[in-house]
């Protein structure tokens, strides 16, 4: 054989390795998980998703050196998965001191509020602290912050806390007296409200809860890899260097997060 040939096969042998990296290497994927909660995620009356999530997870897709897409899925199960498989991203993730160990935060997103709502016609459920509150049927969804600090509280499934697996749920039992009030947060409870075909002007903020007042991040589970959250993180920066980010905030009613890098 000659040094020519030698060195053509040998040529063909590193394009062949070459190649094949390239290949596993385009391969990966990450999946962003989003329940269907406005002004978040939503899909519209032709079944078009819509939202928050929906458009952070397109601007940040070119941005990314994988491929990615989203995906609508109950709370529960959204939260389990990121949990407990890689390359799955909770784009709202709620950050609190129990989960932080839990998860590999990668930018806040939003601040949230949090408080038990109620319907403004019923004005006799007067309440001065949440203690008041075990008197009534407070709900809240299932698998959420809000779900474990009310059992904390001393608070009981099925006698005066009310789960249920998505908002619309929650909001139709508010407003057709099955509950006496959501904890949740209003801003975001407007839009909830509203996709449930109901009228949000009908309900007011009775008491805040601040120990559930927090931010909301992109976050994943500890098993997706270090290259990936990394660069997940830098593509969220971009999209907050140019404006990108606080533009998707504004049009959907929500206020850019301030200190975000």
């Amino acid at each position: 054989m000659t040094l020519w040939v030698k060195f053509w096969h040998l040529l063909v042998f590193v394009c062949a390795l070459v190649i094949s990296g390239v290949s596993v290497a385009s391969s990966k994927h990450v999946s962003f998980l989003s329940e269907i909660t406005p002004p978040f995620y939503w899909q519209d009356e032709n079944g078009k998703p819509q939202g928050v999530n929906v458009d952070l997870a397109n601007a940040l897709a070119p941005l990314l050196p994988f491929s990615s897409s989203l995906e609508h899925m109950p709370w529960a199960r959204a939260y389990q998965e990121a949990l407990s498989k890689p390359d799955f991203v909770l784009l709202t993730l709620l950050k609190t001191s129990k989960r932080e160990p839990l998860f590999q935060w990668i930018s806040p997103i939003n601040h949230v509020e949090a408080s038990l709502i109620r319907l403004k016609e019923n004005q006799t459920l007067s309440l001065t602290d949440l203690e008041e509150a075990k008197e009534y049927r407070v709900g809240t969804i299932r698998g959420y912050g809000s779900e474990s600090y009310l059992r904390q509280k001393g608070f009981e499934e099925n006698k005066n806390l009310i789960l249920t697996a998505e908002p619309p749920q929650l909001w139709n039992l508010l407003y057709h007296g099955r509950i006496d009030f959501v904890l949740s947060n209003l801003e975001i409870g407007a839009y909830e409200i509203s996709s449930a075909g109901l009228d949000p002007s009908k309900a007011i903020t009775e008491l805040n809860i601040a120990p559930l007042s927090a931010e909301l991040h992109v976050a994943t589970g500890l098993m997706t890899e270090t290259s990936e959250v990394e660069a997940i993180k830098e593509a969220l920066n971009t999209l907050k260097k140019s404006g990108e980010y606080q533009r998707i905030m504004r049009k959907w009613g929500l206020k850019p997060f301030a200190t975000a890098p």
